[in-house]
């Protein structure tokens, strides 16, 4: 069974004064909270990411990020493009 890569949290958003959100390949939200064990996955092994693409200002206009508030935002990219089905799985339930 392959995994919904819709509801896969690719990114990992923290953001000073909000939940963490957790972003979907295309950056749409597919959580806005995230477990303790997601928030250390990501400090662990995410890799911090640039918010300075056509998809992340796409993201902040939805959520109402000015420019500014974009200095606030630490972003970890969770997906490096080699995990197996079953690693994805994971990933989704964390």
């Amino acid at each position: 069974m392959q995994s919904d890569r819709t509801e896969i949290p690719y990114y990992l958003v923290l953001r000073t004064g909000c939940q963490p959100y957790g972003l979907n390949a295309d950056c749409h939200v597919v959580r806005r909270e995230a477990s303790l064990l997601l928030r250390a996955f990501a400090r662990a092994r995410g890799a911090p990411t640039s918010i300075a693409d056509d998809a992340w200002n796409a993201f902040s206009g939805s959520e109402s990020i000015l420019p500014i508030g974009r200095t606030q935002i630490r972003a970890y990219a969770l997906i490096r493009g080699t995990e197996s089905e079953h690693q994805l799985r994971l990933l989704a339930a964390l």
